[in-house]
């Protein structure tokens, strides 16, 4: 049974659980653990990789809903990351294979970790001096986990087109080094364009909302950022899409 499987498991109701556990006792056991985001460790205990995605599919289901607010959304999918436990024994093997097949290679590493229709989670590892240039992330949410290493990141609002629609101002709304732990955000409408250059060898867990498809990938854009503050001003940007 796969993980996704096991994960709608746990959705069905008591009785159906209690029936369920009498000829299957590893699916209660499952079930504890994947739901301790529920209340079974403290409030601000660490949670396991199977809890971590359920509490993450649960926020991310909210996005089909009239009530849908994508800061509320950011609030709660980032406690929710900030709780993940980095030494839960699947992450611990992904990264570690990920950076055995990675490292040396001369290129960032995307490795998917869990993919929904709400929402998905990719393994971005860096080595030392690895960047991704100022890019955007179309009609999507963004949450960035830094598992190990220290990533310096900018992030942008994009102010407006000019004329010619190839150049656009960007406001730099924050500029800060992600070290393990720690997290950063970008909604649809704010931080949503950024840059990232690793300061040494790093893994980041991204968790995007909703994932990517053939039309988001389209539609994404790359820029070039002229480094010097438009007009002397060092928040401003001119910028050309590529």
């Amino acid at each position: 049974m796969d993980d996704y499987d096991r994960r709608h498991f746990i959705r069905t109701s008591i009785p159906g659980f209690l029936g369920l556990s009498m000829a299957l006792p590893a699916i209660t056991a499952f079930a504890t653990k994947a739901n301790a985001f529920q209340g079974r460790v403290p409030e601000n205990g660490a949670i396991n990789w199977d809890a971590f995605l359920t509490a993450v599919e649960k926020e991310a289901k909210v996005q089909h809903l009239d009530q849908w607010n994508e800061l509320n959304y950011i609030k709660k999918a980032s406690a929710i990351a900030a709780r993940l436990n980095l030494q839960d024994p699947l992450l611990e093997k992904a990264f570690a294979a990920v950076k055995k097949s990675g490292v040396g290679n001369g290129r960032i590493d995307f490795t998917p970790l869990e993919k929904q229709i709400d929402y998905h989670v990719t393994l971005v590892q860096f080595e030392k001096n690895e960047e991704i240039a100022h890019h955007d992330h179309p009609e999507m949410t963004g949450v960035l986990l830094c598992a190990t290493g220290d990533v310096e990141v900018w992030n942008y609002d994009l102010l407006g087109e000019k004329a010619d629609k190839e150049h656009v101002l960007l406001k730099q709304t924050s500029h800060a080094n992600l070290l393990k732990g720690k997290v950063s955000t970008l909604t649809s409408k704010e931080r949503n364009i950024h840059r990232l250059l690793a300061k040494d060898f790093t893994q980041l867990v991204d968790i995007f909302a909703p994932p990517y498809d053939k039309k988001r990938i389209r539609d994404s854009n790359w820029f070039d950022v002229d480094p010097d503050g438009f007009k002397g001003n060092d928040e401003i940007y001119l910028a050309k899409k590529r």
